[in-house]
């Protein structure tokens, strides 16, 4: 009886040691190194390109498999465009003033080898968006909207990239 208990504790001691994740990590293991190239900016919000450009930094540095680097010094290069940078109206008050609002963003982007040139991911009319309210307890500016879009264009890069999913 004792060793069952004892056995039963070492193998849920075990299991808890184990760390599970439900994200993939399938680039090849020769690819280590990348160059972010500033996008193409075809919307009609100038420094989008820039803040775009500095949010993949960010979510490369965080999820750590590959190193920023400069582009002579880069296994992969990932380019790409701005297509679009849409505000659309959603819920609007009964006196027909606009209380909602979706920012959406739309890109093109190539994920490929520096020397060969060969694509390891591409992607046209990739999109991400957010919400915001102009008042009440969830209220917040455009600009802050605007960030958020970012941020969730340059994870769903990142994870498009790193799970070739």
């Amino acid at each position: 009886m004792k060793f069952t208990r004892l056995l039963l504790i070492s193998c849920l001691v075990f299991i808890s040691g184990c760390g599970y994740t439900t994200k993939a990590y399938n680039l090849p293991s020769n690819i280590k190194t990348i160059y972010i190239d500033s996008f193409e900016n075809k919307s009609d919000q100038p420094n989008l390109e820039n803040e775009l450009r500095i949010k993949l930094a960010q979510a490369f540095q965080d999820e750590g498999h590959i190193k920023l680097v400069e582009k002579a010094e880069a296994d992969t290069i990932l380019t790409g465009k701005i297509n679009s940078y849409d505000r659309q109206a959603m819920r609007y008050a009964n006196d027909e003033t606009i209380e909602e609002y979706r920012i959406s963003l739309t890109v093109d982007f190539e994920f490929k080898q520096r020397v060969s040139g060969e694509i390891i991911v591409k992607a046209n009319s990739f999109y991400a968006d957010t919400s915001y309210y102009l008042s009440g307890s969830l209220a917040k500016s455009e600009k802050s909207a605007r960030t958020e879009a970012i941020e969730e264009l340059a994870h769903r890069i990142l994870n498009k990239i790193v799970t070739l999913w």
